[in-house]
Order: C-alpha cells, then structure tokens, then sequence
C-alpha cells in the first residue's frame, strides 16, 4: 500500500511540473498572435476618386481593402447648397493637407472644397470652372486651382464664412495646365500643362494675392498630367504625361525617366512597405479615362474592385514636400 501510495505522488508531482511548465509557453504564444494580430491591423489606407459613384473614399488596403471613410457632395453632411453639388462631378483630385486633418478636392464639374476629415463637412468650397484638375493650398491658406479647359490657374482667397463667392483673382493663362504642387522648402509653385513645366512665386498677399513667373522649362514630351511629390524627397516630384512617368528635379531642372507607360493618370508613392501606386486608365468604370483598380509601378495589381470607376489614388500620408510640420487650419480672412 505504502508503494502504491508513494508511486501516485510521483505522478501528480510529475503532473504539476509539466502543468506550469507548460504556463509560461502558453502566455507567450498568446502574445505573439496578440502582436501579430495587432500589426496586421494598423491601417495602410489609399485616397480615391471614386467617380463612377460620386465620390471619395479611403481604402483599408491592409484590412480587406474596407473602405473606411466616403464623401459625396450631396450627402447632408458636406454642407454643400443643392445649386452647388453639380459643380463636383466626376470628381478630379483629393489632397490630404493640413496634417491629415482635411482634403483639398477638386472636380472636373468646376468645383473646389476644403473638406474636414472627421466631420465631413467643406468648410469652404467655390466654383473655379474650365475642368479643375487640380488644386493646392498656399502659405496663407489661399488656394490655388488649375483648369485644363480654357488653360489657367486660379487663386482663391479661402473663407470658411463665405462659399462660393470667394474673393478670387483673374485667371492665370497657362494651356492645358493639369497640376499644381507647392514647394514649402524654397516657397515655389510648380505646374505643368502640355510640355512646360513653369515655376512660380506667390507675394503671400491676402487681399491681393499674386504669382509671378520666375522660370518655363520644356519637357522631353507633351501631355503632361499628373504632378506630386516623391515621398521623403525634398527636390524630386513624379510627372506624368500620355507615355512616361518622371521624376522632375526641382533645383537642377532634369526630367529623369522612371518608366514608359500609358495614360498614368496620377503616382504615388510612400515610406518602407509601401508600393509605389499608379492610376492607369483602361476603359472601365464607365469613361475612357477611368480605371477599376491600382497598380503598382510595375503594373501589380495593388487593389482591384469592378463597381469603382476611379480617376486619381494617393497614399493616406502627411506631405511635407508641400506643408510645414504640424500644419493645422488657418484662413486669411478669420483668424
């Protein structure tokens, strides 16, 4: 009996052991899923034109490619007057600004709006016409468009009391010009239109805001379309136009050749783990111009989803090519 007895002992001894050195295994494998988990969830989200359906959306790439932000002008909540929504058809460009919290949209219908990101509401918006391609905010919290049709850029003194009938300059003849980019840096203004690239400066002026043309230089081709900065550059932007895409130096001039590829409409590209993305046209989404998915530089397929006819996509990242550190909100004419 007294053998039996030590003999169970042993084995309940022997039990425990393997139970609490087990423990330890246990909680740490837990952890690791945990971290696993979590970092597969960190949002790594793109900014789309989505012009088939009206609107913009930001795209989860990381967490099955769930839209998680949208915007329609005629949604209640964009505080745009029903005589106005049109203005933003087939819309153009969204830029992320003001350190993520806004996006500067424009729309080929015309339109131009300064949209807050958590409230969804354009605390400002106007009319700048000629097919808006583009738009960028300036120092002071003006902004500037570009139109292709008619050919000019436009400079709008931003007023989040009055919309559309913002105090506004003349245009600025420029043909074809489908870009705007500002350089924080050396405080220039880059646009392009057919084969000229012309660099600007800007008096800072918000009663009578002014550019003036301080050099023109001629691209290898024509058609330009697309210009934004290089991710952590602080001298290269990405140009595209009908055939090629860039890279334009901004302090020596040259255009560097990065690939021969058709009907880029917009590039963008980002930090360690981020593609560089293209909006290739081809044929769907309902225009000719349009396309139902992002590929990457090398015609990867980033994101891809047939009910989108999208026109521009840009990474969800803070510019700072083009803003200070820690931008945040500021008009001319209201503190």
């Amino acid at each position: 009996m007294r053998s039996l007895l030590l003999v169970a002992s042993l084995m309940l001894a022997l039990s425990c052991k393997r139970e609490k050195t087990d423990a330890p295994e246990n909680i740490q494998a837990g952890t690791e899923r945990s971290d696993v988990a979590a970092a597969a969830a960190t949002p790594k989200e793109i900014i789309i034109c989505d012009q088939k359906n009206a609107r913009i959306i930001m795209v989860d790439i990381a967490n099955g490619n769930a839209i998680t932000w949208e915007w329609k002008a005629t949604a209640a909540y964009a505080m745009i007057r029903a005589g106005a929504q049109g203005w933003f058809s087939n819309l153009s460009e969204a830029k992320l600004v003001y350190n993520g919290k806004y996006i500067l949209a424009t729309a080929s219908g015309g339109g131009v709006a300064l949209i807050s990101v958590a409230s969804k509401k354009a605390i400002w918006f106007d009319y700048a016409g000629g097919n808006t391609h583009s738009a960028e905010l300036l120092p002071n919290g003006n902004v500037v468009t570009a139109s292709s049709t008619g050919g000019y850029l436009m400079i709008f003194t931003v007023d989040s009391y009055i919309n559309d009938n913002s105090a506004q300059t003349g245009q600025i003849a420029f043909p074809d010009v489908h870009n705007v980019v500002w350089d924080h840096a050396r405080q220039r203004l880059y646009a392009a239109g057919l084969n000229k690239l012309r660099v600007y400066s800007y008096n800072n002026s918000c009663n009578s805001p002014a550019l003036s043309l301080i050099t023109t230089y001629t691209m290898p081709e024509g058609n330009a379309h697309d210009l934004f900065p290089v991710y952590g550059s602080t001298t290269d932007l990405w140009l595209t136009n009908s055939g090629h895409i860039y890279k334009f130096n901004v302090t020596t001039g040259a255009f560097t050749l990065q690939k021969t590829i058709s009907s880029v409409k917009t590039v963008s590209s980002g930090p360690s783990g981020y593609q560089t993305i293209i909006a290739q046209a081809n044929n769907t989404g309902g225009e000719t111009w349009r396309t139902n998915r992002i590929l990457d530089i090398n015609s990867a397929v980033v994101y891809s989803n047939t009910a989108l006819g999208l026109y521009k996509a840009r990474w969800k990242l803070v510019n700072t090519f083009s803003y200070p550190a820690g931008d945040s909100f500021h008009e001319c004419t209201h503190p």
